[in-house]
């Protein structure tokens, strides 16, 4: 079976009772000798669905088996989009790989909720196990985080409504839009009108396939079939763009992992006054603390998110949610030993319940909006609305540089199994939120200190 393991990477684990079982059955079932995986698949399926002695034994085989084919379909997902939206197959196992092959008890793992749905008159088991994965809904959240929208681009023009389009680009001219929804009319015109008779036809349509040059030509007959097919994939990236930045449910931003030098932010603004050396010093002066109290803030504002959602479907999973967060960043305790201490069997469920680089890229998000917009007020001193509109890149540039570095060595803390100590930003500021005594100890701390330099002074 593929397990999880602490570190969020994943290992094939054999389980030996199911091994010896599936051994002694093929061998008692000769008619399965030389039979297909979907012939075998099958025929476990209907054993576990018999209620009898051995339905247990057959639901582990079968849940190993589905435990490989969620693991490929991370494999394929990784390896489609991965480069592009940065993003490896280790990222999506602890997301979907929850099952640790122990006996089903109040959580469903995804293998079984895959199995229940499945029905062997519709397909393989290996094309449903890898469509309900691709098809998870923390897989789909996971790549919307990072500006995915997995849809293809006909798809996607297919299902816009005029309306639709006339909301997402508003930032466009009247003409533009215009001209943009006499396109997209246009497609649904012809384009529906084949699916519709695909359908008619064979019973279903297909997925969504490029148009034809006879569908483009028809859908504007004075251009090139070829100025077509560009028009509709620019429209489809636009209408991409606006969904994503929608179902993430923010603005939409420069991706966190852009690659760009790493200049300082008060010469990458390229602030006016810069004979006025001491308004640039207040300016820097301001923002690394806008940088630590937004990063406190955002830590703060999902931690409760996400423990607020954790209480409404179980009142005391919250405070678990919490107190497995301050084990893990502040004293450095494995996902293995955290269990032990908060009453869960497995370090799995642990690394279900943390969810930590879901968390930490919705900290970064909240992080990336508070804290641009505290800067573009701070810059707004320093010059005129049309001169900050001017350098909106830059400023974007720079601030996803600064607060990726803080989650990329967060990330890489994360990583480390044993002896774990709280070095990085991420993780003090964390340990500072979580723990009121700590921080009523710095503050107290901090006024003595201010007493007494006044009393110096």
């Amino acid at each position: 079976m593929v397990m999880l393991k602490g570190s969020g990477t994943h290992q094939t684990k054999p389980i030996d009772a199911a091994k010896a079982w599936i051994t002694a059955h093929w061998q008692a079932s000769p008619e399965l000798v030389g039979s297909s995986d979907r012939t075998l698949q099958t025929d476990l399926w209907h054993l576990w669905k018999s209620h009898s002695d051995q339905s247990p034994m057959a639901l582990l085989c079968l849940r190993c088996w589905v435990s490989h084919q969620i693991a490929a379909a991370c494999y394929q997902i990784a390896e489609q989009f991965g480069t592009s939206y940065g993003f490896a197959a280790s990222d999506l196992w602890p997301l979907v790989l929850d099952d640790d092959g122990q006996e089903i008890r109040a959580y469903q793992p995804l293998s079984m909720r895959i199995l229940e749905r499945y029905d062997p008159t519709q397909a393989a088991l290996s094309t449903w196990a890898n469509r309900m994965t691709k098809g998870h809904s923390e897989i789909n959240r996971f790549c919307l985080e990072r500006g995915l929208y997995r849809i293809s681009d006909w798809a996607l023009l297919n299902d816009v409504s005029l309306q639709g389009l006339q909301n997402a680009l508003t930032h466009l001219s009247a003409a533009e839009i215009e001209a943009k929804s006499t396109l997209l009319a246009a497609y649904h015109r012809v384009y529906r009108r084949d699916r519709i008779a695909q359908r008619q036809t064979k019973g279903r349509a297909s997925r969504c396939q490029e148009p034809t040059p006879e569908q483009l030509q028809e859908i504007s007959p004075k251009q090139p079939p070829a100025q077509v097919l560009r028009s509709l994939c620019e429209l489809a990236t636009q209408m991409r763009a606006h969904r994503v930045s929608v179902r993430r449910g923010m603005p939409l931003t420069r991706p966190f992992d852009a690659a760009a030098e790493n200049q300082s932010i008060s010469r990458q603004c390229n602030l006016e006054r810069e004979e006025d050396s001491g308004a640039q010093e207040a300016f820097v002066a301001r923002y690394r603390s806008h940088f630590l109290a937004s990063l406190d803030g955002a830590i703060s504002t999902v931690a409760e998110g996400f423990a607020a959602n954790y209480r409404k479907k179980k009142p005391a999973k919250g405070k678990l949610f919490l107190s497995a967060l301050t084990l893990f960043h502040c004293e450095g305790l494995s996902m293995g030993a955290i269990a032990q201490q908060i009453g869960l069997s497995s370090q799995v469920q642990v690394t279900r319940l943390l969810k930590l680089k879901r968390f930490r890229t919705e900290v970064c998000a909240y992080w990336f909006n508070q804290l641009k917009e505290q800067v573009e007020s701070d810059v707004l001193r320093l010059m005129s609305p049309e001169r900050l509109s001017a350098i909106a890149q830059q400023l974007d540039t720079v601030l996803s540089e600064e607060t990726d570095a803080v989650m990329t060595e967060a990330a890489a803390e994360a990583q480390i199994s044993k002896n774990r100590g709280v070095n990085s930003t991420f993780a003090k500021r964390l340990c500072a939120q979580l723990s009121p005594e700590e921080s009523d100890i710095k503050k107290t701390l901090e006024e003595n200190f201010t007493a007494e330099k006044k009393e110096n002074e």
